[in-house]
């Protein structure tokens, strides 16, 4: 329901929530920071460097779902029933090299450490422990589906998480790497084969 505010509607944004859910999933999972050391906590960075919390948690959570994406990617040339799926299966995975190598540039620039956080979390756009074996005693149709349903959530939250940060005061280099994220899961579901087309 929009709230009224000097007769005008008021609506708050999906963007919103998913900021509001990066910001807490930060505080959350940093832990204490250490003494001292070249590679800092979240959120000791997040207070004094460039970086703040918000891009912080989301740099950290694409690392966790991007990593997870790509271990499941490399399961489709052993195991997809579909020539195509596989093609596009290692394009993609060969996308998200690229996108996690830029991801934990940022990190290290910022003196973050990049120590996964998310590790075990069952959140939208990771793949869960029952899925991840699920698909690894997958074999042809069987396989390509799980992959399609766990690729599709994955690319949606991915691309719902960059628009998100994008609408943020954010970094601007964190801004421009949210960008490229938009365009290349846009690019992914553009070009997945259609299932059942063999």
């Amino acid at each position: 329901m929009a709230d009224t505010a000097a007769g005008e509607p008021r609506k708050r944004p999906p963007a919103a929530v998913l900021l509001c859910a990066l910001t807490v999933l930060t505080a959350a999972c940093a832990g204490p920071a250490p003494a001292a050391g070249p590679a800092t906590s979240t959120a000791a960075v997040a207070a004094s460097g460039r970086l703040n919390a918000t891009d912080i948690g989301w740099i950290q959570l694409m690392i966790a779902m991007d990593d997870q994406a790509r271990r499941i990617l490399a399961l489709a040339p052993d195991r997809s029933g579909d020539p195509r799926l596989v093609t596009w299966a290692t394009g993609v995975a060969e996308d998200h090299r690229h996108a996690l190598a830029a991801l934990r540039g940022l990190l290290a620039d910022a003196g973050v450490a990049d120590d996964n956080p998310h590790a075990g979390h069952d959140m939208p756009g990771m793949v869960n422990a029952a899925e991840l074996r699920a698909l690894e005693h997958a074999d042809g149709p069987d396989f390509d589906r799980l992959l399609r349903a766990a690729l599709d959530e994955h690319l949606t939250q991915a691309a719902k998480l960059a628009g998100a940060v994008q609408q943020a005061d954010a970094d601007p280099e964190v801004k421009k790497l949210a960008r490229e994220v938009v365009t290349t899961t846009s690019d992914s579901r553009r070009r997945l084969p259609p299932a059942g087309t063999d």
